[in-house]
């Protein structure tokens, strides 16, 4: 049983996809259901339900996987260490994770959903103003990406979680192999020449609709307290090995 968790925007998609393909693997992605698979925000179990979802599929003669569950770093790896299952962090660059995020919620916002919208606001708007930088749209949602991914990402090695790198996993076939445990015997056809690789949060009509975000200076002056500690992006950068 493994837990890969991930903010997102690591080719969280395109791994699922390959693990799916792999004879008697029971994967999940992006869902808080390991039963029904539904999406995050749809018929959620709690951690506990979850855990023991994962526990029935391999009872039944299942290898089950989950990635890119969203749930709460805190919460999860303790769970999933007394249950003995294997809990580890999939990150990507800080850097390309932020630009996906920021792909991903300014399409988000200009679909119109109110609620992500508001919590865009919640999170950018006053850290914005105390930073002393334009809180304009761009701005608010870049300060929205780079909050959502370093927290993430801060917490979960903070606890002492395992860290593998999408760019290693994705490129390297035996990387792959170990760290979902695929059996040698299994073919994985992304490694023969047919790349699965699907882009799901790039939106070329939306970055042309919004003005570029100040990034250099968001970059620059963002901190995020941890334990009494300012961490910046650079720091998080090399906890996670980049």
């Amino acid at each position: 049983m493994i837990v890969a968790e991930s903010i997102g925007f690591s080719a969280t998609h395109s791994i699922s996809d390959i693990l799916k393909t792999v004879p008697g693997f029971d994967v999940s992605h992006g869902s808080q259901n390991f039963a029904t698979k539904a999406p995050v925000g749809t018929e959620n179990q709690d951690i506990p339900g979850f855990i023991a979802s994962m526990k029935a599929s391999a009872d039944a003669g299942h290898s089950p996987i989950a990635v890119h569950t969203l749930f709460p770093p805190s919460n999860m790896k303790p769970a999933c260490e007394a249950a003995g299952i294997d809990y580890w962090l999939l990150v990507r660059s800080p850097e390309a994770q932020i630009e996906s995020c920021y792909a991903w919620v300014s399409k988000t916002v200009l679909s119109g959903r109110s609620a992500p919208f508001l919590q865009t606001l919640s999170t950018s708007l006053n850290a914005l103003n105390a930073l002393q930088i334009d809180p304009s749209l761009s701005n608010v949602l870049y300060y929205f990406a780079v909050q959502h991914v370093i927290s993430f990402n801060l917490v979960a090695v903070g606890l002492g979680s395992k860290v593998r790198k999408m760019e290693d996993i994705i490129s390297d076939e035996a990387a792959f192999r170990s760290a979902f445990a695929v059996p040698d015997q299994a073919t994985l056809a992304h490694f023969a020449g047919k790349t699965v690789h699907r882009l799901s949060h790039r939106s070329k009509d939306e970055a042309q609709v919004l003005a570029a975000p100040d990034r250099e200076e968001i970059q620059e002056k963002y901190t995020l307290n941890l334990v009494g500690r300012d961490y910046r992006i650079t720091d998080v950068a090399l906890m996670l090995g980049y």
